[in-house]
């Protein structure tokens, strides 16, 4: 099955300025409530972090070493997030 990611794109870059264009857009006139950074980035986090674990079974040594964070702070992630094993 294709990749949902347009041929023309090149990486997350890319993806994320579409979308936060047509985000934009949408809301016209008037801007979006304020803390867009911190709600932006708990999505992207959450995923990243779920499908991190689950490339590496779990591992957390793993996937803090992946993703280039500390253990702790991911097992902190973990919890803000409620990312689950």
């Amino acid at each position: 099955m294709a990749d949902p990611i347009e041929p023309d794109e090149k990486g997350l870059a890319a993806v994320t300025e579409r979308f936060l264009k047509k985000y934009f857009k949408l809301h016209g006139e008037i801007l979006p409530a304020d803390g867009l950074y911190e709600r932006i980035m708990k999505e992207v986090e959450k995923p990243l972090i779920e499908l991190t674990l689950k490339s590496v079974n779990g591992n957390q040594v793993r996937a803090s070493n992946v993703l280039g964070i500390n253990r702790n702070t991911l097992l902190k992630k973990m919890k803000e997030l409620k990312v689950e094993i």
